[in-house]
């Protein structure tokens, strides 16, 4: 084999790896928009066949982005609450810079 074979070899290698690349990326694609799609539909059927649920999906949005697809506010942050009478006493330092330590001995 000369070398010119091989590289005529090599550059078909790659055209192929580059076409493998490229029709795997239009299947992602294309099975991303199918299921895009199927949400679309399963989606639309529930806020016209199960209306109840429909309207309690608003009131579960966490993220800010999809409140705003309902057109919704932000949520507002929640501050965890401790059940109980519960106090809790955390003793700081008074001193940033501890003593050095002692080298007598």
């Amino acid at each position: 084999m000369t070398p010119n074979n091989i590289q005529s070899i090599d550059i078909k290698l790659q055209q192929l790896k580059n076409r493998r690349s490229q029709l795997l990326a239009k299947q992602c694609d294309a099975e991303r928009k199918r299921s895009t799609r199927q949400a679309i539909i399963i989606g639309k059927w529930i806020m016209t066949k199960q209306a109840v649920l429909a309207a309690a999906i608003p009131h579960e949005l966490e993220r800010d982005q999809d409140r705003a697809a309902f057109g919704l506010p932000p949520k507002a942050e929640k501050v965890p609450q401790i059940p109980g009478n519960t106090q809790v006493d955390i003793l700081l330092p008074l001193d940033d810079h501890p003593a050095p330590p002692s080298t007598e001995v």
